[in-house]
């Protein structure tokens, strides 16, 4: 469904590049929670973005169901980017917006009718358990509950794929599980496929079918999450499942 094809990103900063991503080729299935871990800078912000062509790569190719998106323009890719729902750590909602109309943003932006709007947002509001804080605003709500908003306004549009980038990163473990089990609801339930980026070994555990290893732009080791787990091959991939931390005195 998604297939990233000898990707590499440069940003250029004044009399300097910086290689954010270096040929970088992957696959996701369709239906698949495909999880990219990898440290701080590592860059697999950028390697999640440029599925939507938030970034465009410097080169390479990006495929969704078989149409290389990389090639189009900024109007032809709209219905794609459309299929395409995106969570972030800071969840980014419309503070001065109540829970109802932070979901209906997007739908309101295509000039959905509101009887539409309406039955759309019940059946989120159910999915996302928040009924009961439809007309709430943000700043009454807990960090999990925001996040739930958040994932509810992305699934408004109806699309096949979500993206997550470091969904989880500014929630406490237990709010963390709830959320990644919601992702994972959403996943088997309504069959969307998740591509989740952290730097969280026991994030990608939980949830993901599959698991790329990012370190320094480049893609280290690729594998079934239970098979990576049991035998890692790549040195940061030991230091991400093992970590320590050393003083210096």
């Amino acid at each position: 469904m998604i297939r990233l094809e000898r990707v590499s990103k440069i940003f250029r900063k004044k009399d300097r590049e910086i290689h954010a991503l270096q040929d970088v080729s992957l696959d996701i299935d369709r239906g698949e929670i495909f999880g990219i871990i990898g440290y701080s800078g590592s860059g697999k912000s950028t390697l999640v973005r440029t599925i939507n062509l938030l970034e465009r790569p410097t080169s390479g190719n990006v495929y969704l169901s078989d149409e290389n998106i990389a090639l189009l323009s900024e109007k032809e890719l709209i219905p794609y980017r459309r299929r395409i729902g995106m969570i972030f750590q800071h969840f980014n909602l419309l503070s001065s917006a109540t829970v109802y109309h932070n979901i209906a943003f997007p739908l309101q932006l295509i000039g959905t009718p509101k009887e539409q709007i309406d039955k759309k947002i019940d059946s989120l509001l159910a999915l996302i358990d928040l009924t009961d804080k439809r007309d709430d605003y943000p700043a009454a709500l807990s960090g999990g509950q925001k996040q739930r908003v958040a994932i509810a306004r992305a699934l408004a549009s109806d699309p096949g794929i979500l993206l997550c980038d470091e969904a989880t990163s500014a929630l406490d473990p237990q709010t963390t599980r709830s959320i990644l089990s919601l992702l994972k609801r959403i996943n088997e339930e309504l069959g969307i496929t998740i591509v989740l980026i952290t730097h969280q070994m026991e994030v990608v555990r939980a949830v993901c079918h599959r698991v790329a290893v990012i370190s320094q732009g480049k893609i280290v080791e690729m594998n079934a999450t239970a098979q990576l787990f049991a035998q890692p091959q790549s040195p940061i991939t030991q230091e991400l499942l093992n970590p320590s931390l050393t003083l210096d005195n």
